[in-house]
């Protein structure tokens, strides 16, 4: 009888003509706007557009019905045109690129994909905009397990900046991380553990658990800080109940211009979205947030900090990417 590949050989061959791109550990993302071109933005060196006629619209489709079915989800051109699922990645985590993409009507070049790349790149808190001042400022906020949104538009470097302050932690703390998708990197807490919600309504499809059942088993399990990932549709609600149940340490990231729209605008909007309602949300995240990060993208594909705001006292730290005569020599407090 002949070798027979396993499923990871199989994959492997399916996804080269795309891994080519993403294989480089410069690569932050590639993306496609239309078959026969590929986008690739490496950290550093900005983006360029690169000519790859092998990648048809037929090819990506078989790679998404592949991925589909490796993930237990749907798709199919004609009636699931979006499949978001993460590529499988090494042992220590890395390499768990996401990807997202959309085929069909529903784009006029019949095409949109991004893969966002998650090789193991740890930055140095000057590649992130972050003088001694501030990382100890941070350092402080972390160790007094103060309640933390990290804030940015879309691939800036909030998940990476959120991982980096985690390092501040000790090793033993309990730490859970809830998330649809992982992204966070938890490997180094021996009493941590990851929890995953379904990306449908009620985790049923896919042998998961809803947000709702997740959140009642957190709050259940103990936590010393409770990390949520990204806030979205899904989950600003139970995001809100875990911070209204009393934790501390609590962080996440959310799409948002500035630390004012995070706090007024996001939460506020992902809630309505999700057809569920909750009055006076500015203020409650007001009450129960002690620090708002805003990391930012520059034109080279570099990420800085320039904003951090403390809306218990409505003050600044940073703004602007400008040092404030707020005092960061460890006069706040956080409790």
């Amino acid at each position: 009888m002949g070798h027979i590949p396993s499923s990871s050989a199989v994959l492997d061959t399916v996804l080269r003509p795309l891994a080519r791109f993403y294989d480089d550990p410069q690569t932050v993302e590639m993306r496609m706007c239309r078959p026969g071109a590929v986008i690739v933005e490496r950290r550093g060196h900005g983006k360029q557009q690169i000519e790859a006629a092998e990648l048809t619209l037929a090819v990506i489709e078989d790679i998404c019905r592949t991925l589909a079915n490796i993930n237990s989800v749907n798709y199919s051109p004609d009636s699931a045109p979006k499949l978001s699922c993460i590529l499988p990645g090494l042992p220590d985590g890395s390499q768990r690129h996401r990807f997202e993409c959309l085929t069909g009507a529903s784009v006029q070049s019949r095409l949109s994909l991004a893969i966002r790349c998650k090789h193991r790149f740890t930055p140095t808190w000057q590649q992130v905009g972050a003088t001694p001042q501030v990382e100890a400022f941070l350092r402080r906020c972390i160790e007094a397990e103060a309640n933390m949104l990290i804030s940015g538009a879309t691939n800036t470097g909030k998940t990476t900046l959120l991982n980096k302050l985690l390092e501040f932690l000790p090793a033993d703390r309990r730490v859970i991380a809830a998330e649809d998708t992982p992204e966070l990197d938890i490997a180094r807490f021996w009493d941590a553990v990851g929890l995953l919600a379904a990306r449908d309504d009620d985790g049923q499809r896919a042998g998961m658990v809803s947000w709702r059942q997740m959140y009642d088993h957190l709050m259940r399990a103990t936590p010393d800080h409770v990390l949520f990932g990204e806030i979205s549709t899904m989950n600003a609600y139970p995001a809100l109940g875990a911070l209204n149940s009393g934790i501390t340490g609590f962080m996440c990231t959310i799409h948002a211009a500035s630390p004012e729209q995070a706090l007024t605008r996001k939460f506020d909007q992902n809630i309505a979205w999700s057809g569920q309602s909750m009055p006076r949300v500015p203020e409650f995240l007001a009450e129960l947030i002690d620090v708002v990060i805003q990391i930012k993208r520059t034109h080279d594909g570099m990420r800085r900090i320039t904003d951090i705001y403390l809306p218990r006292t409505a003050s600044w730290v940073m703004r602007d990417g400008v040092m404030t005569d707020l005092t960061v020599s460890g006069e706040e407090k956080h409790e």
